[in-house]
């Protein structure tokens, strides 16, 4: 397969270094647009064990322009959008219009996967596509359309997630620009058939995550899965809230008033809050969190999905728990990166092999493929990348009574 990796960033340059090692793939063509991240993906190649049966090439491209990209996808099998969400549409047009199948990371539009608007399209064309391929959405979506799998009927679904950095908060997992932008977007919880949108880190919970973290506050953010999940399970609430360091740090930031619009008056001049923050995060720009996280004891991430409803007529509680590996446990394997941007690649390169086996062309969610494709997917995740899926058995919620009475 003759794949075309579009963005060398965090997640990207993780895909990089897992599609080269991939059986699936014989040439790899990677680009961006920055020179300095092609070279430090080419430097690292020194240090990848991988087989020289994949071919890989580097370009650097613009992607502003259509007919550089349409150009750029001709002769590949598929594409990987590792570039911003922004970008999604015109990638998948290009591929519309030189026919190749596509993959990426999350959606764009607020409470919208505008991906999904290209449906009749692909499936004109003939050509598949799987979008919002990461941890969150991505691996959520899995985790969640599971439990609705094994419940005979749910009625409300957490999604909870915490990344957590020891001893504290030390580094941005993000360039601190996209982090500030991502927890300022008031988040969307879906109840009843409705849509309705909370304030940012609202709705504080204390949730208790599988060992060795056990509980942690966490606050109501916004997610890509809240918007698709409704569409392809039958339920009547679902939420996402997540915890950690970094997420403690920035409601700090946002209950001290710095995410806000409204400008106040500092030395007779008038001055927006978040414009301020914003320029101070400027100061970061190129920040790479590689650079920092040696400085870190360890980094943790893990990403619970819980479904409340009904098994065999008793109203049940079930719970799934994924625990990728610690910052400490791939240093160990001497990779240089974050559990999340790890896991979010290999969500993705997990599902390489599973577009090929799709039957019927279209854009499909993670939860919209079939039980043995997911199942496909969450195994190689256990079996390539060491990511641990632990399933909880269903408890009874109330055993005196059942959805009869």
């Amino acid at each position: 397969m003759k794949v075309l990796l579009l963005g060398l960033g965090l997640v990207g340059s993780n895909i990089f270094r897992m599609l080269i090692s991939n059986e699936a793939v014989s040439e790899l063509i990677c680009c961006d647009k920055s020179s300095e991240k092609i070279n430090a993906v080419k430097s690292s190649l020194k240090t990848i064990h991988h087989d020289d049966h994949v071919n890989v090439d580097f370009k650097k491209l613009d992607l502003s322009r259509d007919s550089d990209i349409e150009n750029c996808i001709k002769g590949a099998d598929v594409v990987v959008n590792s570039t911003s969400p922004t970008l999604n549409i015109k990638i998948m047009r290009g591929c519309l219009k030189v026919g190749v199948d596509y993959l990426d990371l999350a959606s764009n539009d607020y409470a919208n996967a505008e991906q999904l608007s290209l449906n009749s399209e692909f499936v004109n064309e003939g050509l598949k596509a799987i979008i919002n391929l990461g941890v969150s959405p991505g691996l959520t979506n899995l985790m969640a359309k599971w439990c609705s799998e094994v419940l005979d009927e749910v009625e409300v679904v957490k999604v909870r997630l915490v990344e957590d950095q020891i001893p504290y908060w030390r580094v941005w997992s993000w360039s601190p620009h996209l982090t500030i932008e991502h927890f300022s977007c008031p988040p969307i919880v879906y109840e009843n058939g409705r849509f309705r949108i909370e304030k940012p880190l609202s709705g504080m919970e204390e949730y208790e995550f599988p060992n060795p973290i056990g509980r942690k506050r966490t606050y109501l953010i916004y997610g890509d899965e809240i918007a698709t999940l409704p569409k392809y399970i039958k339920l009547k609430r679902i939420d996402l809230k997540s915890g950690g360091s970094e997420i403690e740090f920035v409601k700090g930031l946002y209950d001290l008033g710095l995410f806000s619009n409204d400008e106040i008056r500092v030395d007779r001049k008038l001055i927006s809050p978040i414009k301020v923050l914003y320029s101070l995060a400027k100061r970061f720009d190129g920040y790479n969190p590689i650079e920092h996280i040696h400085g870190l004891d360890d980094m943790i991430l893990a990403v619970s999905v819980e479904a409340i409803g009904f098994k065999g007529g008793e109203r049940s509680i079930l719970r799934i728990n994924a625990l990728p590996p610690r910052l400490s446990d791939l240093l160990n394997m001497k990779i240089a990166t974050t559990p999340m941007a790890f896991s979010a690649a290999a969500v993705l390169v997990s599902s390489i092999g599973v577009i090929r086996e799709l039957k019927e062309p279209g854009v499909y969610p993670p939860e919209a493929l079939d039980q043995r494709l997911r199942g496909n997917i969450i195994s190689k995740l256990i079996e390539c990348y060491q990511i641990k899926i632990l399933h909880e058995p269903i408890k009874i919620i109330k055993s005196t009574g059942s959805k009869s009475d």
